[in-house]
């Protein structure tokens, strides 16, 4: 567990607005997507929250919005397709899972993780893990992921998996 402003500080490296960050944080803490504090005593987040917290970050449309868009993005399916329960484990039936497996892959030290991208687009809930041997999309469901769901412009914040490990590993230190 780690104070909330430890980690804060720990994903300045990202590049995002540290004020928006902030908001983001006390929205999702207000939502209880991520642990709030008590009186005289800061937040505590784990790995998971950080991810989440990262993730909120990158694809918040408005920051009202953060705990709601959180939800839509972490919750996306591979291509769009609902994975049943009795499926292999080693298919994660969210984006979420997706991406917190591939984090700790990184952080394990694995040499495609770390050079894996992930892309939030912000123009329509799309989450895009770009690794060295292929390219995982999550949408949400009976969406075509071959198809982009709106015309024009497709925005999109690309995060290197490797940077979001490093984070990880200095928060809370590094995993075996």
């Amino acid at each position: 567990m780690a104070k909330l402003a430890d980690v804060l500080s720990a994903i300045d490296p990202l590049g995002f607005d540290p004020k928006r960050t902030k908001v983001i944080a006390r929205r999702l803490s207000e939502a209880g997507a991520i642990p709030s504090g008590g009186p005289a005593r800061a937040p505590e987040l784990s790995d998971t929250d950080t991810l989440r917290l990262i993730v909120s970050i990158a694809t918040a449309t408005k920051l009202r919005l953060a705990d709601h868009d959180l939800d839509s993005y972490a919750s996306l399916l591979p291509a769009g397709t609902v994975i049943p329960d009795d499926a292999p484990g080693s298919i994660p039936p969210t984006s979420f899972d997706a991406l917190e497996l591939l984090v700790e892959m990184a952080r394990g030290g694995d040499s495609d993780a770390r050079r894996s991208t992930v892309e939030f687009v912000r123009g329509w809930p799309e989450i895009v893990i770009n690794r060295p041997s292929g390219v995982s999309r999550f949408r949400a469901a009976g969406a075509n992921a071959e198809h982009w769901e709106r015309p024009g412009h497709r925005t999109a914040t690309t995060v290197p998996v490797r940077v979001i490990a490093d984070i990880l590993d200095e928060v809370f230190g590094k995993v075996n």
